[in-house]
């Protein structure tokens, strides 16, 4: 047992009113003997209480480990260019008369103890000249497109080819709270329009998001981005021109 100095010198007057006690005797012996003990006392347990309440305050660092700290991150992006509900080829890098399906890797990661409640969410673009629009979310249909990835293979005979796959396109889960350590990866899907090619290639991709707590939370991903990308309708799609169409529709969330 570990006994602070002010523990010590309450001890001591205590010690030194029993000896004055002896020593003067009588009335003004038992007197200073009483002020000792008092003074002692009081010394004694005041030490007592400062060590109990500190033992009970949590210290910056425990403190700073229920702090919520979500790592959010844009890996790629991918954008997709049509015209008047179609697939179009891009004739310029400035030409004016475009809409993009634009597709975002994210990863989000919960570096807290506690699951994380994220209730709100949004895409911006930030233009080269430093203006931001946000970009409309379109929530559920990425199973209707694929990603292209061009893999480099070894077949039996040691004959080493390339091969185009059409990966799957996972959505980003933001609705469930993301447990404590867990890490979570998936696309959004987003609408953009009133853009040019190079100002979507080479804007920047930030996703936004804010807690339960009202804490904010930042990833972005910087230009250039894959303008036109390699994303294209999924070959089980049924009408691939007619969901195309579907993509102009005002029917989409923004959260």
């Amino acid at each position: 047992m570990k006994i602070s100095k002010r523990e010590w010198f309450g001890l001591a007057v205590l010690g030194f009113g029993g000896v004055l006690g002896l020593v003067a005797g009588g009335t003004l012996g038992l007197a200073l003997a009483a002020v000792c003990l008092v003074l002692g006392l009081l010394l004694f347990v005041a030490s007592e209480g400062l060590a109990i309440s500190s033992k009970g305050k949590p210290t910056s660092g425990e403190s700073a480990a229920h702090k919520t700290n979500l790592l959010v991150l844009v890996k790629e992006v991918h954008a997709r260019p049509y015209h008047l509900g179609k697939f179009q080829e891009i004739r310029g890098p400035d030409q004016a008369d475009l809409q993009f399906e634009v597709f975002a890797h994210c990863w989000i990661v919960n570096d807290a103890d506690q699951p994380i409640v994220l209730p709100l969410h949004q895409v911006s673009l930030t233009k080269p000249d430093g203006a931001s629009v946000v970009l409309p979310r379109v929530r559920g249909d990425l199973d209707s497109w694929r990603l292209g990835r061009l893999r480099d293979e070894l077949d039996s005979y040691g004959v080493r080819y390339v091969r185009a796959n059409h990966e799957p396109m996972l959505e980003l889960n933001l609705d469930d709270p993301l447990p404590g350590g867990a890490t979570r990866q998936g696309w959004l899907h987003l609408w953009a329009e009133n853009l040019t090619p190079a100002q979507l290639s080479r804007g920047t991709i930030t996703l936004s998001i804010i807690d339960s707590d009202c804490e904010s939370h930042i990833g972005s991903a910087k230009g250039p981005h894959q303008v036109p990308g390699r994303v294209w309708p999924s070959p089980l799609r049924p009408d691939t021109e007619n969901a195309a169409n579907q993509s102009t529709r005002p029917s989409r969330s923004t959260t």
